[in-house]
Parts: structure tokens; sequence; C-alpha cells
């Protein structure tokens, strides 16, 4: 009776939500009407467009919004195709080459012939070398909000945060507090034993909380239990599709915040995602062969180390020279489980910066061959691969099928179109601009204009 019950709920709110039915009090109808234009963009992290396509997806809010407004077959990333550089990419509307992110934090001691390491915490001045769509609406005078987003540490731009490593004592999170949602000793220890669905119900309740208290005109929130449950598992399984599900109800948790605020007939869902997932049998080891070549020996002369990134590695090469990329280069061509070695230049073609531009850019860099994933462990420090248990990574070419991304776009401006075509996802960045009546300047992406109200601009090129 429960699963029963549970189900006609379910499909009694995505009823309500294709029919934009569930009635308002007539006070938060009118705070409605007199409110600005509000965009609210929900990131499910390591959502494959594949997974979005299955029509047993057990996903009804999704699929509302699908019907509701538009949805691509797809939505490229960027490469790197992880976490930080994409989101990145999709709130500044560049790619890596000119943003300048490259892993999950800033690439430290690259070059100092010691093993380089990733620094998380890091300002976002000093990680992003582009403005962000939140920085160019909070200078118009609107109110900005961040819950989970990446590279956000500490951005001007952003009004209300929830960070992803949240402050006890920050208001958001004193909200919570009192309201009984996660104690203070919780939050100080957020990341230490709890599972990822906890912390994305934490994450969710935080922006349900900016919604009804703030009513930000922007809010980017972003969830990660499914990239999580892939990388232990594999992807295309039930444990894949059941998180699905479980992200499913924390959609709909916003919607119905936003409609308790006053605000769902002024606001556009944008429900979005960063990279796919593929399985993964075999781990490979750059630093294996680096160390075997002598590379990272106390006299070498181009100290060399990798930076391993499931799909791809980055190796950082002290006083590298063309002719020592070109040894480096052959050192990995031909190794099982490589796909290809890219020098700089070669990088540069597929959206990469070079070094000339920064420094976080690599010396040399390696994709994996399907099937195989780069580890941070040096296994048994003999062995340049090693088998694994199936697993889940990502990080591979942004033209590899998996890696494709969801779109979604429902509510206020969004036009009834249906599918689209695919489009790069730096694209999304200049469709809040579009949507919010402000501009981002000299950027890559373009507003999707085809899925906007006539009023909201010309015809789309894409």
């Amino acid at each position: 009776m429960r699963l029963v019950s549970t189900l006609l709920r379910r499909a009694t709110l995505a009823a309500a939500l294709l029919a934009g039915a569930i009635a308002l009090p007539l006070h938060a109808q009118a705070a409605a009407d007199a409110s600005r234009p509000k965009v609210v963009v929900i990131s499910l992290d390591a959502f494959g467009a594949k997974s979005l396509h299955d029509p047993l997806l057990p996903a009804f809010t999704l699929k509302a919004l699908m019907k509701r407004g538009a949805y691509a077959v797809s939505m490229t990333p960027i490469n790197p195709t992880i976490t930080w550089p994409n989101h990145t990419a999709m709130v500044t509307g560049v790619d890596a080459s000119r943003h300048h992110v490259l892993v999950n934090g800033l690439v430290m001691g690259q070059r100092a012939g010691a093993p380089p390491h990733i620094e998380m915490w890091v300002p976002k001045s000093r990680m992003v070398a582009a403005p962000a769509i939140y920085d160019v609406a909070h200078k118009a005078g609107l109110v900005t909000a961040e819950v989970d987003w990446v590279a956000i540490k500490d951005a001007r731009g952003i009004d209300w945060s929830f960070f992803e490593n949240p402050d006890p004592d920050g208001p958001i999170a004193r909200d919570l507090i009192d309201q009984g949602v996660v104690s203070r000793d919780e939050l100080a220890h957020f990341h230490d034993a709890s599972s990822q669905a906890w912390r994305d119900l934490v994450y969710t309740r935080a922006a349900v909380d900016i919604i009804r208290k703030h009513h930000p005109d922007l809010l980017l929130l972003h969830l990660l239990s499914l990239d999580s449950i892939e990388h232990e598992t594999g992807y295309g399984n039930d444990a894949g599709r059941n998180t699905i599900a479980f992200l499913d109800d924390r959609v709909q948790e916003v919607i119905d915040a936003v409609r308790d605020a006053g605000d769902h007939d002024r606001t556009t869902f944008l429900i979005v995602s960063d990279h796919g997932q593929r399985s993964l049998h075999h781990w490979l080891h750059a630093d294996v062969l680096l160390m075997q070549a002598g590379l990272q020996d106390a006299a070498a002369e181009h100290p060399s180390y990798s930076i391993p990134e499931g799909g791809f590695a980055l190796v950082y090469q002290k006083h590298a020279s063309v002719a020592s990329i070109r040894r480096l280069k052959g050192l990995f061509a031909g190794q099982p489980g490589i796909a290809a070695t890219l020098t700089p230049a070669e990088a540069a073609r597929q959206g990469w910066p070079t070094p000339a531009q920064t420094n976080q850019a690599p010396d040399l860099l390696l994709y994996a061959a399907a099937g195989y994933a780069f580890d941070d462990d040096k296994g048994d420090g003999k062995d340049f691969v090693t088998a694994t248990p199936e697993r889940g990574a990502h990080g591979y070419p942004n033209t590899d099928p998996l890696m494709q991304a969801i779109f979604i776009a429902a509510g206020h401006g969004i036009r009834p179109v249906g599918e689209i075509p695919a489009f790069p996802n730096v694209d999304i960045a200049p469709t809040i601009a579009r949507l919010l009546h402000v501009s981002m300047g000299d950027i890559q992406g373009k507003p999707l204009t085809d899925i906007l109200a006539a009023d909201r601009g010309t015809k789309a090129t894409h």
C-alpha cells in the first residue's frame, strides 16, 4: 500500500507540474507577479544523456519537465570531462582554454621536481580566469545563491552560499541547525562518515531554505549522488537508476519550494549535468612508468610526475623542452590502455590550454582507452596496469558518447518545443543571461534562443 500511495502521489505531482495547475494563495501569486525573472539551475553530477532517454527511467519529475519544456538529445561537455571544469564552463560560457580549470581544484607544485598535489578550497579569484554569470547578475543588482557549486569559494558575486564544505557558522547553516535538519557537529564533520545521499539531502534543504527566505534571482545547486555511486559500482546498473529516482525527488523538492515561495510563475528551471560515466575494469598507474624510466630519480634532468583523473592524466615535467616532451610521449605511446598521448599543441586543438597560457596546463596529456582509467594509487609499484572490480570513471574525450550530459529546461520563458539537437555546454551561461536580461560580454557560448519565448531574443543558430 505504501508503494502504491507513493506512486500515486508522484504521478499526481507530475501531472500538476505538466499543467502548471497547483494553485497558489492570492498573496503568493501577487508576490510572484511583482518579482523579477528567476533561474534555478540544478546540476545532477554524472547524469549521462543516454540514461535520460531510457523510457522506464524512474524520474517522473524530470520526464514531466521534458514534456512541459525543452530537452536536448545531449549536451556536449568541454574537455576535460570532469566536474569542476564543466561546472565552470556552464557558468562562464567559455572552455578550459579560457577559464583554466582542469581538475577538481588547483594543481600545486606541478613543476617543482616532486609529486604535485591538488588544493580544492582555493578562492574563485585564484582558480577561475573568466567572469561567471553570477558575477554579472550580482553586478546588475540581482540576488545570487549557490549550494555545493564548485570553483566558487569566496566568490564576490554570490550573496547566499552553502558551500560544498559548509561553514557551520554560516547563515544558511545556522538556519538548518535551527530547523533540526542537521546538527552543528554533523556540519563540522560533513565529509567524514556521511553518505553522499545524506549530503545531497542537506544540500537540497539548504537550497529550499534559500529559496523560501531569500528568493534568489539565480540559484545554482549541485548534487553528487549519482556520480558517487557510479564511481563505486560502474555505469548502467540498478544502483545508478535507483539513485536517479532519489535525485528526481530532490528536483521535485526544489520545485515545490519555489512554488511555496510564490516564485513559480517567474522561475525557469534548468536541469543539467557536467558529464556522463563509463565502466572500467583496469587501472593505469602513470607514475610507475615514469619511475621505471628514471624520471622520478633525484638526479633526473627532467623530473616528471602525473596527476591522474580517471579517463585522463596530466603529466608535468620540470624544465620541459620539445625534445624531452617527445621522449615522454614515446614512453606512453603504444602502452596497453593508452588511447592517446597529446603534446600541448595537440591538446589545444581539443580546447585545452597550453603551458604558455596557464601553469595548470600539462606538458603531456594522456587519455585512457575504454575499460581503463588512471588511478592515484601506484598499485604494487611494478605494474603499469592492474585489474579492478567494475568501477566508473569519466574524463574521457568529450567526443565519447557516454560522456554526453543532460539538459532540460522548463518554466518561465521556455517554449514547449520538446527535443532539441545537441549543443555545447558553454551555451548555458548566455542562456541564463538572456533569461535574466543581463549580458555576458565576449564568450564562446551562444544563448539557446530557439527554446526561449518570443520576447527573449531572435532566432537561434542551434
